[in-house]
């Protein structure tokens, strides 16, 4: 990433030198180019979490309903009635909804990282009308 941000602020300047920029332009445009990369890599090191708790989420959610439907297939083994069968598909299915409950309210808790603006491009001087 050093690499980046050193390759980005000398092209930067030797653009803006080539154009004919004043020494204080190309000075704010470093500053600024740099101060854009360092949003940006905080930005990617925020959504590296979020994408890694948002993962951890889904996974949580996946082994509890695959809990449900191993202990509802091991109740199955068992069942003898009509009652007791219900009340194995009412088990699994109250195991289903409190995963997905708890899965939805942790998903809410995260917060998604704001992408950071774009710099604003300067505006281009039109050329004087001709009489």
């Amino acid at each position: 990433m050093l690499a980046t941000k050193k390759f980005l602020t000398a092209a930067l300047i030797a653009t803006s030198l080539i154009g004919g920029a004043t020494t204080a332009t190309a000075a704010d445009t470093k500053d600024a180019a740099i101060a854009r990369a360092q949003a940006q890599a905080t930005f990617q090191s925020q959504m590296n979490t979020y994408v890694s708790a948002h993962r951890a989420i889904v996974d949580a959610r996946r082994a509890a309903n695959a809990k449900a439907l191993a202990d509802f297939q091991a109740a199955l083994a068992t069942v003898t009635t009509d009652a007791q069968l219900q009340a194995a598909k009412d088990a699994r299915k109250a195991a289903h909804v409190a995963a997905d409950a708890t899965a939805k309210a942790a998903e809410a808790a995260l917060v998604k990282p704001v992408k950071p603006a774009k710099p604003a491009k300067e505006a281009k001087a039109s050329p004087a009308p001709k009489a």
